[in-house]
């Protein structure tokens, strides 16, 4: 007959267990374990270290309960044995269900969960009340780092079914310390003032300020600071600058702060010297112009780590990506001297495997190929690939692009791209109601394949009817029609228009054309064309239309034009839906050849310069100037090939082609001229999700039309200043624009706001 023997044991009494379980040896013929909720039961076997088989010692069992406690699931254990069985009976830690944030404002619930991760304080784990201690500290200590010395954090535990807690965390954070004065000691050769300017901190915000968080404490600022503080020294040759101390007080209301730095500014350095050493790949004369410091100039830090960057870019366009640029400075204490020996090792020369390219369903690889300009085979240039990406960007047929360098394994020498990109939809069937402030009321509908069959060609089918324009068009670009990139665009169409309903001077014509053009890259980034065109043009008078357009209709009612044009365009655009660097730089010419039954010319300047701001905010400024004449036969610059100025594609604020000339009637309309002068400078913000597809822009416009090239006036010029939104939408660009026009004067007609479908403005 066995007797059951059973003890309860707790992690501070294993020799009081070995005892209550002495017994004579035996062989366990069975494990039963009891108390089990998440663990399960083939976790904890693997927890014992005894097996069923194995013989069990009484002294064994501190063993045993040792591994339990060790996996930290369990709060309690009990052993017993009944016979040659080990009975275990547990307690479970309850696990932690759901973590909830109440009050927290300056520091995000993620970075918060994080930093409980850190104590392994999280949703799914084991749950011990001990730690709760450890948690608040661990707030408190994110609070304290930002300035936040009154934040209080309390908490609070609910038990759920099933062996769960939820836990509540409430913060009250109280406000920021504030910094009541920054004392810089040790400073000699610059002013406090100057240098303040370099903190981000700073003990005073300007009256005229309302908004500001720069005088509230953060021990991460102040670390930056202190950083730029030294970054700053040795710019200036202090080679040796030290920061001997920096001491926080905080007054008795743990609301102000007071920074001491105490600093060693240390002797002005000079350069003595600097040497090229190592294997030189690139020659010396090639890299001299890379480097920075020079003899006798003061010591940089900047100019230094400017040095190693700048040879590093160069040898990596020669395929040494992983070149090591390591200057080692030669000190001369005594004269305040520093050279340098630059030592090059260039490293093995990387040569790229294979590109794959991932994410296009329907866009053929060759047309991703023939963009880009870093080659399998080749070695490797950072410059090249991310010329690659800019003009993969640029086709419009993706949303993103992305390019990774993968080391190819077992290989310094090689490696491998991926050319990863997000498809876009590029066909459409649009048919729609539409406005434009420009054209008025439009009834349009259009199928467009920019990526035709998936081969980069573009055709274009559309119909359009407004107020004014009634036009049928077909076209067709092969942007790759020979091996070595020219392009070809082919296009016939048909057009009428009514300016009855214009803001201009009324007449009707009805053309009928086809025109070819041929694309020409140069390199990169610049490219001309030419092109030619047939055009057959009939003119119609109205009963509304003034004399000096009715008198040329009767002249010339029906024309055959025969037109050669050409363009130069010097294009750095890093995207063109997009962009947020690069510039965009367009010379082109139109002249109707001799023999045609009208001979003008006109010549066009379009400019736009995109500064960056940050990764998706920029700076545009936008420059365009027409000008065009008549010669042979024909005196001036026919009437329906006046330029016109303002609305939404030119100076808004003011009525669509309501700026310059106006013809004789008796309430003058818009007739335009054959001068434009038009300006733009914007101010490009990404809105919502950070997305460039939606961007806001403030604007300052000017410009004028001209009657001639002496009647040039910059007090005719009209000025205004607005806001803008810019949506590429499923529909089609949009844009809208209000705008104050600044100097408005007698006559002139003011539409503040303005809108229009299908043209991108910015």
């Amino acid at each position: 007959m066995f007797r059951m023997k059973k003890i309860v044991v707790s992690i501070l009494v294993y020799s009081f267990a070995a005892l209550a379980l002495a017994q004579q040896n035996f062989v366990v013929s069975d494990i039963k374990v009891t108390g089990l909720q998440r663990i399960s039961a083939g976790a904890l076997f693997n927890l014992l270290p005894i097996r069923v088989g194995d013989e069990f010692d009484s002294a064994e069992s501190g063993e045993v309960i040792r591994e339990l406690y060790k996996s930290g699931f369990f709060k309690n254990i009990e052993l017993a044995t009944e016979g040659t069985v080990l009975k275990v009976d547990v307690l479970e830690y309850p696990s932690i269900s759901r973590i909830e944030f109440f009050g927290n404002k300056l520091i995000k619930e993620e970075a918060l969960r994080e930093a409980l991760g850190d104590n392994d304080f999280v949703e799914g784990r084991v749950f011990k009340p001990n730690v709760l201690e450890q948690v608040e500290q661990e707030l408190k200590r994110q609070y304290l780092n930002q300035g936040k010395y009154n934040a209080q954090v309390g908490t609070e535990v609910t038990d759920l079914p099933r062996n769960r807690v939820s836990v509540k965390l409430h913060v009250k954070e109280g406000p920021t310390a504030k910094i009541k004065k920054i004392n810089i000691i040790g400073n000699t050769y610059f002013s406090d003032k100057m240098l303040l300017d370099e903190f981000e901190s700073t003990d005073s915000i300007p009256f005229w300020r309302f908004w500001g968080s720069e005088d509230q404490y953060s021990r991460e600022k102040v670390s930056g600071d202190l950083e730029t503080l030294t970054s700053f020294y040795q710019d200036q040759g202090f080679l040796d600058f030290n920061i001997v101390s920096n001491q926080v007080s905080i007054s008795p209301e743990k609301d102000g702060i007071f920074l001491t730095v105490n600093i060693e500014e240390g002797e002005r350095y000079k350069v003595s010297q600097f040497v090229l050493n190592g294997r030189l790949v690139v020659s010396e004369d090639e890299l001299l112009p890379y480097v920075f410091i020079a003899p006798g100039k003061t010591y940089s830090r900047r100019a230094v780590d400017a040095t190693v960057e700048a040879i590093g870019s160069r040898l990596a366009e020669e395929g040494y990506s992983y070149a090591e640029i390591v200057p080692v400075p030669d000190i001369d204490r005594e004269a305040n001297t520093v050279g340098f020996s630059i030592n090059v090792r260039p490293g093995l020369r990387v040569y790229v495997r294979r590109i794959d390219i991932i994410g296009n369903t329907l866009t053929n690889d060759t047309v991703v190929r023939r963009e880009l300009r870093q080659n399998e085979g080749a070695a490797f240039s950072p410059s090249r690939v991310n010329r690659s990406k800019i003009r993969l960007q640029r086709l419009s047929f993706f949303d993103e692009v992305a390019i990774e360098t993968i080391p190819v394994s077992g290989r310094d020498d090689q490696v491998d791209l991926e050319v990863k990109v997000k498809e876009r939809p590029t066909g459409s069937f649009l048919f729609g109601l539409g406005y434009s402030g420009d054209d008025g009321a439009l009834v349009q509908a259009s199928v467009s394949q920019s990526n035709l069959f998936g081969s980069g060609n573009l055709l274009n089918f559309s119909v359009q009817r407004s107020d004014i324009i009634q036009s049928v068009t077909l076209q067709h670009t092969n942007p790759y029609y020979t091996r070595g990139g020219i392009s070809r665009t082919i296009g016939i169409s048909g057009r009428s228009i009514d300016s009855t309903r214009a803001n201009t001077s009324a007449y009707i014509t009805e053309t009928l054309g086809l025109n070819v053009n041929y694309l020409f890259p140069i390199n990169e980034n610049n490219s001309f064309s030419l092109g030619a065109g047939i055009e057959r043009m009939d003119l119609q008078a109205t009963p509304f239309s003034v004399p000096e357009v009715a008198d040329f209709i009767n002249e010339n009612p029906e024309n055959d034009l025969i037109s050669l044009s050409t363009a130069f365009v010097h294009d750095t655009r890093d995207s063109l839906l997009y962009p947020t660097a690069g510039k965009n730089l367009r010379v082109s010419a139109e002249i109707s050849t001799p023999g045609s039954d009208l001979e003008y010319y006109r010549l066009n300047l379009d400019s736009s310069i995109y500064f960056p701001i940050t990764r998706k905010a920029a700076f545009k400024l936008g420059l365009g100037i027409g000008y065009g004449d008549g010669y042979g036969d024909t005196e001036a610059l026919p009437f329906f090939k006046h330029y016109f100025a303002g609305g939404s594609s030119s100076v808004r604020g003011f009525e669509a082609r309501s700026l310059g000339p106006r013809d004789s009637s008796n309430f003058p309309q818009p007739f335009g001229g054959p001068k434009r002068v038009v300006f733009n400078a914007s101010l490009l913000l990404p809105i919502g999700d950070g997305a460039l597809d939606k961007r806001l822009s403030m604007f300052l416009d000017a410009g004028q039309v001209f009657s001639d090239v002496d009647d040039f006036d910059t007090g005719e010029v009209r000025y205004s200043a607005g806001v803008g939104f810019n949506w590429v939408s499923p529909v089609g660009p949009l844009s809208i624009s209000y705008a104050i026009p600044l100097n408005e004067e007698p006559g002139d007609e003011v539409e503040k706001f303005q809108f229009s479908v299908g043209r991108l403005l910015q």
